[in-house]
């Protein structure tokens, strides 16, 4: 790779990462809700979905579904959905966040990793943003390409889960203290509940633009 472009590339990429948008919402929120494990593992699961961006954009899979206008307005609507019932969820949690000794009740790691993978497939915009971004930073007297691009999404990628595991794992911690009180319980559901459905209303806006 050229180095020079590299170098441009990781400052550009670390400024885009410390950057809050969506993804890092949804995995405070995870955090907030369900502790610093559920914060980990909604980092976990948004950095394979990113893996699977970086592949797809890498054999130009990105450049066909931007061609497919109907196939991301359904991505689009299924991700708002998704998310929509995540906030229903929170919203209607019944059973206290916390037991006896003030440890929040907790999903499997597996379920929150899965709700990240989900999130992060369902918003085609990450992609659409690799296929304008990455290639920037591609070097072509260089040749293979989709090496390069692999490569550079791939550090993308790495500097997002750093950046998402120290976000996801501060948010468990705050949520902890607060799930100490009963009034804070009830308002980190809400909170959750809200920051879903915001996500959920910007996808649906996004499909209509």
């Amino acid at each position: 790779m050229n180095a020079q472009l590299f170098a441009t590339f990781l400052l550009a990429a670390v400024i885009l990462q410390l950057t809050p948008g969506p993804g890092m919402l949804f995995i405070v929120a995870q955090g907030m809700a369900g502790g610093i494990r559920a914060g980990r593992a909604a980092a976990c699961g948004t950095a394979s979905g990113m893996l699977v961006h970086t592949a797809a954009v890498s054999v130009g899979l990105a450049a066909a579904l931007q061609a497919i206008p109907a196939a991301m307005q359904v991505l689009r609507l299924a991700g708002a959905a998704y998310l929509l019932w995540l906030a229903v969820r929170s919203f209607r949690a019944a059973t206290p966040l916390v037991d006896a000794s003030g440890a929040p009740a907790r999903d499997p790691f597996g379920t929150v990793y899965l709700r990240g993978l989900i999130n992060n497939l369902t918003n085609p915009k990450i992609m659409l943003f690799y296929v304008a971004f990455l290639p920037q930073f591609v070097d072509p007297s260089l040749g293979r390409l989709p090496l390069q691009l692999f490569l550079l999404g791939l550090t993308m990628l790495a500097l997002g889960l750093a950046v998402d595991l120290t976000v996801g794992g501060s948010a468990g911690h705050v949520g902890r203290f607060l799930r100490r009180h009963a009034a804070a319980n009830r308002w980190l559901n809400r909170l959750a509940g809200a920051v879903y459905g915001l996500l959920a209303a910007l996808l649906v806006v996004s499909a209509a633009a």
